[in-house]
This record gives structure tokens, C-alpha cells and sequence, in this order.
């Protein structure tokens, strides 16, 4: 069992690292890079009939429910969402995020 000590540490490691996060996904927006970024994705996922394919999924999964809850069939959709993603897409817009995280991450 942890001590209380390990539990602090723990909890302010997760606070350092939310706060990191909080502090990069602003500088992104700032810069614009969150855009440039979020464009190229939409526009990758289009081309490849990501979009399309989930929303067809998506409406199977939703005519099959009984009565339409939106939790149950997130559940679904999520995994299915991380799953089908094409590796290209995953791969590309993984690179321009190191790239930013390169340019804006001193080294520890």
C-alpha cells in the first residue's frame, strides 16, 4: 500500500504534467499550429473516407440499440474510432506534433 508521502508525489507529478499539457496546448493555439495541425487532419480523414466510413458504423450501431443511449454506444464508437484510424494519418500527424513538441521543449 502507498504511503501518504507516495500519494503526494504522485498527485503532484500528475498536477506537474496537466499543467505542462494545459501550458503546450496553449502555445499551439497561439501559434496556430493547432489549426495548421487540425486541418491537415480533417482534410487526410477525408481523402480516405475515414469520416464517412465512421458515420456509417456509427448509424449501424445506433439502429441496433433498442432505445438510443449516447454513453453505450460511445463505448463502442471510441475503440472502433482508435482502431480503424489509418497508420498514415496516425503516422503523419504524429510527426508534426513531435516536430512542435521539438521546437517548443527545452530539454529536461
Amino acid at each position: 500500500m502507498a504511503s501518504q508521502e507516495q500519494l503526494q508525489h504522485q498527485q503532484q507529478q500528475e498536477d506537474d504534467i496537466s499543467e505542462l499539457f494545459a501550458a503546450l496546448h496553449q502555445r499551439m493555439v497561439q501559434s496556430g499550429d493547432w489549426n495548421r495541425i487540425l486541418g491537415i487532419l480533417r482534410r487526410m480523414l477525408e481523402d480516405c473516407g475515414y469520416e464517412e466510413s465512421l458515420q456509417k458504423f456509427a448509424a449501424e450501431q445506433a439502429r441496433e440499440q433498442e432505445r438510443l443511449q449516447l454513453a453505450p454506444l460511445l463505448g463502442v464508437l471510441s475503440p472502433y474510432a482508435k482502431d480503424t484510424l489509418p497508420a498514415h494519418v496516425r503516422d503523419h500527424i504524429g510527426a508534426l506534433i513531435r516536430d512542435f513538441l521539438d521546437r517548443n521543449v527545452e530539454d529536461a
